[in-house]
């Protein structure tokens, strides 16, 4: 291709501007890198107060997550922080937000009311007792608005169109970026910012365990044990970049986003072979769409959280790509933790940092890895330097969506 329709092709591209994320296993995005190469892992405690009252609310035993310690913030303060420093890393105002070419998506699981406040509702609920039981006034309407949240940040950004809320279970901030990528690719669209909000309430435990994602102790991403998640709170926000605006801002380069989507019936995300099949079918389609094959890719950073079908599905699909070409495989969930709606963007925050700075992160492990991905896993032996110039992401949700992202490095 001619250099000048190389650049033609470059203005409706679309790129990882900045990003910025707050949570349990790092107060930032710079600190989730380091704490990455010392080798931490996230710090978990229990969701209830003991077993008993994990009993009595209709589980098992009491079950472990990853919690955000400081609260003394509300959601909304905790994203306009975000959305503020993402900001002024890319040296952009507030303002920017507010054009017509600007898209705003917000993902994830907002202020909610929990389930467990309305246990007490049944024995005390005369207007006595909703003066003395605090917990009861939580379950005012105010609360259990998530639409107030995209309002509220549409109204201090002067947004031209009110963030849509998109939830997509594990999928959502991918589905999102791939939306994003699909309106700069076609144009008429400069910037697109993803903010995601995941706060743990009981009725999320209790939908992982109605999809077996809290069966054991043991969490591994493709963990011959493993049968459970970490689940973890977090906030994070991403900006994309089209590349026309990106010229005009005398930026030069960066890390280009593509992406393929699928979507397969929810009743068969849990038909292993039917899901390896749809996994691997996007894979290929993105790797053909980009012209990029796997020995042009330094990794692979898998959907991959610790749950044995999806893992098990996904672990095979790779097999299958991979097969006869050392292509490492980075899956981190295990290690700081699974903020469901959100962990789209921490992998895409690590795989920005993978190709900018051309150097592998291994992850720490906590169990045996299963035969079908063992030989791509890298062993913790610190941070291994790379020369390659693309990266593939993938996503799975249990409401069938099956998301493929190729970075490609443009500096």
């Amino acid at each position: 291709m001619h250099l000048s329709s190389k650049l033609e092709a470059l203005d409706n591209a679309d790129f990882i501007c900045v990003y910025s994320a707050h949570l349990p296993f790092a107060a930032s995005s710079e600190a989730l890198i380091e704490n990455l190469k010392q080798g931490k892992r996230v710090n978990k405690s229990n969701w209830f107060a003991s077993d008993k009252e994990a009993i009595k609310c209709g589980f098992n035993k009491n079950k472990t997550v990853a919690r955000l310690t400081h609260k003394e913030h509300s959601p909304l303060e905790q994203l306009d922080r975000l959305i503020e420093e993402a900001l002024a890393q890319a040296k952009l105002n507030t303002r920017c937000l507010a054009g017509e070419n600007v898209r705003v998506y917000l993902t994830g699981l907002g202020p909610r009311v929990d389930i467990k406040e309305y246990r007490y509702f049944y024995d005390y609920n005369d207007i006595d007792d909703l003066r003395l039981a605090t917990s009861l006034k939580s379950l005012h309407a105010s609360n259990m608005s998530q639409d107030r949240l995209a309002q509220a940040i549409a109204q201090k950004y002067c947004l031209q169109h009110l963030p849509p809320n998109l939830h997509c279970t594990s999928n959502s901030s991918l589905a999102a970026v791939h939306i994003g990528c699909q309106a700069i690719e076609k144009g008429g669209v400069d910037l697109v910012m993803v903010i995601n909000c995941s706060e743990i309430k009981t009725q999320d435990l209790w939908f992982l365990e109605s999809q077996s994602m809290l069966a054991s102790d043991v969490v591994q991403p493709f963990g011959e044990n493993s049968k459970s998640v970490l689940f973890a709170e977090g906030f994070c926000v991403m900006l994309l970049e089209g590349g026309r605006h990106r010229q005009a801002r005398q930026k030069k380069g960066g890390i280009r986003l593509r992406s393929a989507y699928t979507q397969i019936s929810a009743k068969r995300s849990n038909d292993a072979a039917y899901l390896t099949s749809n996994i691997l079918k996007v894979m290929h389609s993105i790797m053909a769409a980009t012209e990029v094959t796997c020995d042009d890719i330094c990794a692979v950073i898998p959907h991959a959280n610790g749950s044995e079908i999806s893992d098990k599905a996904e672990a095979r699909a790779l097999a299958m790509l991979l097969e006869q070409h050392p292509v490492p495989v980075l899956a981190y969930k295990g290690q700081i933790g699974y903020t469901t709606t959100g962990s789209g963007i921490i992998d895409l925050i690590i795989a920005h940092h993978t190709l900018c700075h051309g150097e592998l992160l291994p992850p720490v492990t906590n169990d045996v890895i299963i035969k079908e991905i063992s030989q791509y896993m890298l062993p913790e032996k610190g941070v291994m330097k790379h020369h390659k110039h693309h990266l593939l992401k993938t996503g799975v949700g249990v409401d069938g969506s099956v998301i493929g992202l190729m970075l490609s490095n443009y500096e």
